[in-house]
C-alpha cells in the first residue's frame, strides 16, 4: 500500500515548527512495511498546486493530513488556520484522489467530530497515531474490523463513531520520528528553527485553560534517557543542527527523569545546545539549574502563566509565587536566558491582579529575559474554563466553539485588559505580545536568517531588546503610547 502523508501547518510565526509527530507517524508506517511519502507544505507557495502534482505522480492508496493547530489561541491577534487548510489540503486531495483521506494531529484531537464535519472526511486519529495508523491501513488491505482499531474516528450509516483511545506505554518501543528524512531540514535551519525532541508523553497537571492531557492522557509516559540521548547523538551525526529543543508540556516534571536526561548528555559529552519548553516553576531546584547548565542548556522557556497568588489558584497551578521567585533567582544566578510566559483574562482576573502580575514581573524578572504576554483564554472542550463557562452560564450548549470563543472575567473588560498590557509592553523593552511580535515580522525573518548563517548561539529574541532601543532613540515608543492612549480613548 501506498500512504502520502502531508503536514498541513504552514504557520512559520515566530519560526517555523518542525512536523516532528507527523514524522513519528511516517516512520511507524514506513517500520511496518508500507511505502510512504511525506509532503511538508510549510514552505510551498502554491501548496494546493503541489498537493495535486504529488498525488498525481504517486496514486497514493490512502492519503493523511496532520492538522497541528485550530488557531494560534491569543485574542488580541487571533489567527484561525482550519479555513485555509480546507481550502489548501483537504480540497486539492479530494479534488486529485478518490482514495480514503483521513486526518490526524493536536488539533484532530481537541475536536475531532466537529473538525471532521468541518473539512468533510470520513476518518480522523484521536491522540497518538503510530499504532493506530498503521491497523488503519492494514484495514484497508484486508477489509478487517474497523471497531478494534483504537483512537479511530470513522462514520458509520452518517454518523460519526469513535473507539477507545489506546495510548502507547512503550514509548522506546517506536520508530524514530528521524525528522531529517522526512521534510528538508536545511530549510527550517536557515530560518533558525529548533530541531525537537521529546523526552515524554503526557501531563498530570490539571491547568484550567489547556487539554493537553486530552491529547497525550493525565500520565506520564518516560522515554529512556538512554534513548533519548540515543536520538540526539542520531539527529547531531545526520543533520548537525545548532540548537536542540526538548518539546515535552513539562520538561521537569517528574523532576528525576528531567535530571537524568541532563546527566546522560553530560556523561557523553554531547556537543550541541539545548532548549526546552515547559518548565514548571515547581519543580526548579539547585541541582537541576546546575545540570542544565552544564549539560549546555542555552535558553528555557519558564510558564508560570501568571503574578497573582489568587490567579495561580484559578488557573490550577501546582506552584505558588514563592516558587516562581524560586526559580527566577536559580536562573538569574546560572545565566541561562529564560523567555516567561503569562497569561491574562482567566476565571477571577480583574484589574487588581493584572497589577499585581505586572508588579511581581518588575520585581522579579531580570531584564535580560524575555516577558511574553498572551491575552485571553480560548475556551476548549475538555478543559476546566469550559465546564465552568457552560455552567456560569457564559457558554451556551449550542455555541461553537470550532471558531475561537473566548472566556470573560466577571472583573475587567476586555478593552481595559488590552490596555493595560499594551501599556506595559511600550514601556518594558523585554516585554512582547503576539501582536507586538507579529508587527515585526520583516525584521524577524531577516535576524533569524542572519543567526542561521553566523550560528550565534544567544536567543534571538534576544534582539527584541536591541529593537527597543532603536525605538526609544528614535522616538518611536512614544508615537507608539499616543496611538494607544488615542485608540483607548475613542473605542468603546
Amino acid at each position: 500500500m501506498k500512504i502520502l502523508l502531508i503536514s498541513s501547518n504552514r504557520e512559520r510565526h515566530p519560526w517555523p515548527i518542525p512536523p516532528y509527530g507527523a514524522c513519528y507517524i511516517a516512520s511507524s508506517l514506513e517500520r511496518s512495511g508500507f511505502d510512504v511519502q511525506f509532503l511538508d507544505i510549510l514552505f510551498a507557495d502554491n501548496p494546493s498546486s503541489i498537493i495535486t502534482e504529488k498525488i498525481h505522480q504517486f496514486i497514493p492508496d490512502l492519503v493523511a493530513v496532520s492538522i497541528r493547530n485550530i488557531d494560534n489561541l491569543d485574542r488580541q491577534h487571533s489567527h484561525y488556520y482550519l479555513d485555509a487548510v480546507k481550502e489548501n489540503v483537504i480540497d486539492p486531495v479530494k479534488r486529485a484522489t478518490s482514495a480514503p483521506l483521513v486526518i490526524g494531529g493536536a488539533a484532530v484531537s481537541i475536536m475531532p467530530e466537529r473538525i471532521m464535519d468541518f473539512l468533510g472526511v470520513d476518518y480522523a486519529v484521536f491522540g497518538e497515531g503510530e499504532e493506530t495508523m498503521v491497523q488503519f491501513a492494514r484495514y484497508l488491505e484486508l477489509n478487517s474490523d474497523i471497531s478494534s482499531i483504537g483512537g479511530l474516528f470513522y462514520r458509520n450509516e452518517g454518523r460519526v463513531t469513535g473507539n477507545p483511545v489506546v495510548r502507547i506505554e512503550d514509548l522506546d518501543g517506536l520508530a524514530l520520528p528521524r525528522i531529517y528524512r522526512w521534510v528538508d531540514w536545511e530549510k527550517y535551519r536557515l530560518n533558525y528553527s529548533l530541531y525537537p525532541v521529546q523526552t515524554k508523553r503526557g501531563c498530570a497537571l490539571t491547568c484550567s485553560y489547556c487539554v493537553y492531557n486530552k491529547i497525550e492522557g493525565c500520565h506520564y509516559r518516560l522515554r529512556d534517557p538512554e534513548r533519548v540521548v540515543d536520538e540526539i547523538e542520531d539527529i547531531i551525526e545526520n543533520c548537525n543542527p545548532k540548537v536542540i529543543e526538548f518539546t515535552d508540556s513539562t520538561f521537569n516534571i517528574p523532576l528525576e527523569h528531567a535530571l537524568e536526561i541532563c546527566r546522560e548528555i553530560i556523561k557523553r559529552r554531547i556537543r550541541v545546545s539545548f532548549n526546552t519548553m515547559g518548565i514548571n516553576p515547581g519543580a526548579v531546584t539547585d541541582e537541576l539549574v546546575a545540570l542544565m547548565k552544564e549539560a549546555n542548556f542555552i535558553e528555557v522557556s519558564c510558564t508560570p502563566e501568571s503574578g497573582s497568588e489568587r490567579m495561580l489558584k484559578a488557573l490550577g497551578k501546582n506552584f505558588t509565587l514563592k516558587h516562581v521567585e524560586r526559580a527566577a533567582r536559580l536562573f538569574s544566578k546560572s545565566d541561562i536566558p529564560v523567555i516567561w510566559y503569562f497569561l491574562f483574562g482567566g476565571p477571577g482576573e480583574d484589574e487588581t491582579t493584572v497589577r499585581e502580575t505586572f508588579s511581581f514581573i518588575e520585581e522579579n524578572i531580570v531584564k535580560r529575559d524575555l516577558v511574553f504576554i498572551t491575552s485571553g483564554i480560548r475556551v476548549l472542550p475538555g478543559s476546566p474554563v469550559y465546564t465552568f463557562a457552560r455552567e456560569t452560564g457564559q457558554l451556551a450548549d449550542s455555541t461553537d466553539i470550532l471558531r475561537p470563543v473566548w472566556f470573560q472575567p466577571e472583573g475587567i473588560s476586555m478593552k481595559t485588559m488590552l490596555y493595560m498590557i499594551n501599556r506595559e509592553v511600550i514601556i518594558h523593552g523585554n516585554y512582547i505580545n503576539l501582536q507586538d511580535n507579529t508587527d515585526e515580522s520583516i525584521l524577524a525573518m531577516t535576524l533569524k536568517k542572519v543567526y542561521s548563517f553566523l550560528g550565534l548561539k544567544e536567543p534571538v529574541w534576544v534582539n527584541i531588546m536591541r529593537r527597543d532601543f532603536i525605538y526609544k532613540l528614535s522616538g518611536y515608543n512614544r508615537y507608539r503610547r499616543w496611538k494607544l492612549e488615542k485608540e483607548n480613548r475613542e473605542c468603546p
